[in-house]
């Protein structure tokens, strides 16, 4: 079969004859249609990642049928996509319902090898944990590969009210920023604001219907956008220190400002006004991963909003797997998803 496969830093190479793995007992051996390029792999890439050992099948986004089931929760035929962080079942965080905050996780791609291949082999831990959920045959390949990514959304608007939102900032236009946009206009806000500079990203969101504004412009016209209140919601979806530093003054009084996109290690700090925080009752919070339960709330969005996500989708054959990283890095693709 052919894997993409991660050896170090700059060091990725497409293996076109490697042995298909064994289905493991009490496991399943998956036969992928799709998979999506996340920005960690682009990371892991450039710079390592200290949960990644050479060589490792890499990628954790995918949709896939079963072609070998040794389980009896699962038979030959299913269609599948997956959360692929898999709890130990034993810590505090996992026996209370938050298995993406597990103290010993193991997750495909990094621990385990990765969906970037024909086929994908599952332990049982990842069968008995729920983390395997069905996706109906009416979504297009492309896009339930992206389930994974989406439930890491679905997981940060879980943190608020969302269905009472109607003044909603994004600020960036990656894919998790279109996600957003898409995700809250379904859960009912009228006023999504989004910012980002020109480019093909933007270009999705006008003929998604959003409205646009360049970063530079923000700071003036952020009242006018808000009916002078601020956001009820502000999400930070763009990994820049200035940005995550200078988000909570769009927010209004009682607000909520999401810390999505984390920072590199050599800029994690930021400085905040303690006292506009205090004063203004915001809520600041982060978000991480998803739990199984995110991501049936995916697939239900999917099939949804199917054309919506198409149009954030670029399609690659996995042979064109540099120039879909590459593309995400010049920031020409929000979303590429590979084909085997």
């Amino acid at each position: 079969m052919k894997r993409i496969v991660w050896y170090g830093i700059k060091d990725v190479r497409l293996e076109t004859d490697a042995e298909i793995p064994k289905c493991e007992e009490g496991g399943v051996l998956i036969k992928t249609e799709a998979f999506s390029v996340c920005g960690t792999d682009v990371k892991a890439y450039n710079a390592g990642n200290t949960r990644l050992t050479h060589p490792q099948t890499v990628g954790h986004e995918f949709v896939g049928r079963i072609e070998e089931s040794r389980t009896t929760a699962f038979s030959g035929g299913e269609r599948v996509v997956m959360a692929p962080t898999i709890g130990c079942g034993e810590c505090y965080y996992c026996k209370t319902g938050k298995r993406n905050l597990c103290a010993k996780p193991r997750s495909i791609g990094f621990q385990i090898p990765g969906a970037m291949a024909e086929y994908l082999s599952l332990p049982a831990d990842a069968v008995t944990g729920g983390h395997l959920i069905k996706c109906p045959d009416d979504i297009p390949a492309p896009v339930a590969a992206i389930a994974e990514p989406l439930s890491c959304v679905i997981n940060g608007l879980s943190r608020v009210p969302v269905n009472t939102l109607n003044d909603v900032l994004i600020i960036g236009l990656g894919a998790i920023g279109l996600f957003h946009a898409i995700s809250i206009r379904n859960a009912g806000a009228g006023n999504i604001i989004t910012t980002d500079f020109p480019g093909n990203k933007v270009d999705i969101a006008k003929s998604l219907g959003f409205t646009v504004i360049n970063p530079e412009e923000i700071k003036e016209k952020w009242k006018e956008l808000s009916g002078g209140l601020g956001f009820e919601l502000v999400i930070i979806a763009a990994p820049v220190q200035q940005v995550q530093e200078t988000a909570p003054m769009y927010a209004r009084k009682g607000g909520y400002v999401s810390y999505f996109a984390s920072l590199p290690p050599e800029h994690e700090k930021i400085s905040l006004s303690s006292r506009m925080i205090h004063y203004n009752e915001l809520v600041l919070y982060g978000t991480s991963d998803s739990t199984p339960k995110h991501v049936e709330e995916a697939v239900k969005l999917l099939s949804e909003r199917k054309d919506d996500f198409l149009k954030v989708i670029t399609v690659l054959p996995m042979e064109q797997w540099l120039e879909a990283y590459q593309g995400v890095m010049d920031m020409r693709y929000a979303k590429v998803v590979l084909t085997p």
